[in-house]
């Protein structure tokens, strides 16, 4: 039996007002903000990012059901249990994964040569959706996955629920044929300056895959801190103790303002470190997404934390403090010392075994107290080392100034483009990350608690991060490896606050790099947005509720039983309505037996404010009492400032015992 919740007076008095003004409610659009167009329907409509080619058949759609399965055979296998495991907590259905014959009602994977478009074959896919099953193809298990992501938007966006929700479970009828624009498509996580645990890692994993990103890049060491153990060699010439690195290292935090010293978060950047058994579960779970790590060790610059725990690393053998402000660009390794490329050397040997991408990131920006020769010497003797570990650089677009190997990848943030173009000549190709767009630390605008302004100071919302070309400043489409969006961490602190400053931004740089040039439009974004909404919130995303997007409210009951004649209580429905507050929502409910409905209590798992978007709302019945047996068709209707809904229950009641 459901307990009986206590019910607001106040509440039950304003449903009725609620409601009756509920068709007048305007929506906000911010200032800036391009206008939306109408939220589309259910289907390739929705989809984000936008797929290369989609159309509706107008076939019947196809249903999942509790006798569904999903049909995965030799390398989609991987595939299909990732499927599955998302599937079964919301439906509630066992969803077997097989390699049988597929029969009606199924989800069927396949990786084979030809699923993909032709001349995609990386991580292209091909879906066909309608009638009897669902069906995923593609080349390499890469392409089947991005297929699953897409499938899995065409599906109810209850699909996201944590718990077990009602159905129907369908899908459009539709073809869709896709392919990524560009093959680097990246994201990075600064967590140096405030520390992020394994598992708000793996949660930052599982946001970005849903939106096909392919590259995480973890910034690993700065002036604040150093975040991973290194283990002391057996060959250790000048008896350094990389023991202190996270001893010593990871005990730093970007906490305040160099220039007034005041908080630069809400808290203290928080502290803590990776060990190598934790980093490989990163890059393990990285991996079963899809998505390849790139770790970066920077310098010669952003190094005092290193500085910091082994004197030797100092030409004068003494220590430098530990800094717990965000001020960067003061300090440098000794570019002419041999004990710099010894301690490198180890640093990367083991971060190289460690890492099975391709890429080691050696960071290269803001050396301000190096001089330009010393810092083309360092650069000179670090390269061999990253080459001769069988990886490839990446650098920040400053370390263009030297002589790059054919094939490095300069990741450019700001400054002149003239040095990147002289490199692309040679055989480089280009991350495109510009500050003022792609930095999802910067304020949405001035009054925003969190993050920095001095990027970009304006109107920095999504729509900012959105309309916008990585192929510009004499830059050809093939000189563009990708984008990565950056999130730096000064003013963040713990995983709510990093989904907060980068979704709906995030999700804008990710359609840029994955969908064609020609087929992006912000207005179509915008209306795209608004009921990705209700599947983040579903997910334990935490994101800004823009106001230039019409967000939607989206509610679903679950059916109940009674073994006779008595109460329902507890709840029994549960809705999104991002950014809401909880006096400007209601809920009825009638219960199907003639009765008159009745206000419902409504609950949040998590307050909306300044820096959350709310969570999922619980309505829960009041103690209400059936009288006879029989099965009762009931609905629950919910008014938010978003818009007005409802969803359909059913209660079974026993005979009277």
């Amino acid at each position: 039996m459901r307990s009986r919740p206590r019910l607001v007076p106040a509440v039950v008095a304003a449903v009725a007002a609620v409601l009756l003004a509920a068709d007048g409610l305007a929506v906000v659009t911010a200032t800036g903000a391009a206008e939306p167009a109408a939220t589309p329907p259910p289907g390739v409509d929705r989809l984000v990012p936008k797929p290369v080619a989609a159309r509706a058949t107008g076939g019947t759609p196809f249903t999942l059901g509790a006798a569904s399965r999903i049909v995965a055979p030799g390398a989609a296998r991987p595939v299909g249990d990732y499927l599955a495991g998302l599937l079964r907590r919301s439906t509630g259905y066992r969803l077997p994964v097989t390699s049988g014959t597929p029969q009606s009602g199924d989800i069927v994977l396949e990786v084979a040569a030809g699923g993909a478009p032709a001349g995609h074959a990386d991580e292209g896919y091909t879906l066909v959706t309608g009638g009897e099953t669902a069906t995923v193809r593609a080349d390499r298990p890469a392409g089947l996955f991005h297929g699953v992501q897409t499938l899995r938007q065409l599906l109810p966006a209850w699909v996201e629920s944590r718990r077990p929700v009602g159905g129907p479970w369908t899908a459009q009828a539709a073809v869709v044929s896709d392919y990524p624009r560009f093959g680097y498509r990246g994201v990075m996580l600064d967590v140096a300056r405030s520390f992020l645990t394994v598992d708000e890692v793996k949660h930052y994993l599982d946001g970005i895959a849903q939106f096909k990103v392919n590259t995480l890049h973890l910034h690993l060491t700065d002036d604040q801190a150093w975040r991973l153990a290194v283990d002391t060699p057996a060959e250790n010439p000048s008896g350094l103790d990389y023991t202190a690195l996270t001893s010593v290292g990871s005990k730093g935090g970007a906490d305040v303002r160099s220039t007034d010293g005041k908080p630069l978060g809400t808290e203290p950047g928080r502290r803590g470190f990776y060990t190598q058994d934790d980093y490989r579960d990163i890059v393990s779970y990285a991996g079963s997404r899809f998505i390849t790590v790139v770790p970066e060790i920077d310098g010669p610059s952003h190094t005092n934390a290193a500085l910091a725990s082994i004197p030797q690393l100092n030409p004068d053998g003494v220590a430098k403090p530990m800094n717990d402000t965000g001020e960067v660009g003061y300090s440098t390794l000794d570019t002419r010392s041999p004990t710099t490329y010894e301690f490198l050397r180890t640093v990367l040997t083991q971060l190289a075994a460690l890492t099975p991408g391709r890429y080691l990131h050696i960071g290269g920006d803001e050396a301000h107290v190096t001089s330009h020769d010393d810092y083309l010497d360092y650069l000179r003797r670090t390269l061999p080392i990253v080459g001769g570990l069988g990886k490839t650089a990446i650098g920040w677009n400053e370390y263009a100034a030297a002589d790059l190997p054919a094939g490095s990848l300069i990741q450019y943030w700001k400054g002149p483009m003239a040095p990147v173009l002289t490199q692309v000549a040679r055989g480089a190709k280009v991350i495109m990350s510009p500050a003022a767009i792609t930095y999802l630390d910067q304020k949405y605008t001035a009054d925003t608690p969190i993050g920095l302004s001095w990027a970009c100071s304006g109107g920095c919302d999504y729509d900012h991060s959105y309309d916008w070309n990585p192929v510009r400043d004499g830059l050809r489409e093939a000189d563009v490896a990708g984008v990565e969006a950056a999130l730096w961490s000064e003013t963040v602190r713990g995983i709510d606050q990093a989904d907060w400053l980068g979704y709906p931004r995030l999700v804008s740089v990710a359609e840029v790099g994955w969908t064609p040039q020609d087929r992006r439009d912000v207005r179509d974004f915008t209306a795209r947005l608004a009921p990705l909404g209700t599947r983040l919130t579903l997910q334990g995303v935490d994101f800004r509720p823009s106001p230039g997007v019409r967000w939607t409210t989206d509610v679903r009951a679950g059916d109940s039983a009674l073994p006779g004649p008595g109460a329902l209580s507890g709840g029994i429905a549960w809705f999104t309505a991002p950014g809401a507050a909880p006096d400007r929502v209601a809920a009825l409910i009638d219960f199907g037996d003639g009765s008159a409905p009745v206000a419902g209590a409504v609950t949040r798992e998590r307050p909306a404010g300044a820096l959350s978007a709310g969570g999922v709302f619980t309505v829960t019945a009041p103690g209400h009492r059936y009288t006879r047996p029989g099965t009762f068709s009931g609905r629950v209707t919910v008014t938010t400032p978003l818009g007005r809904r409802s969803a359909p229950f059913t209660v079974t009641v026993g005979p009277p015992r």
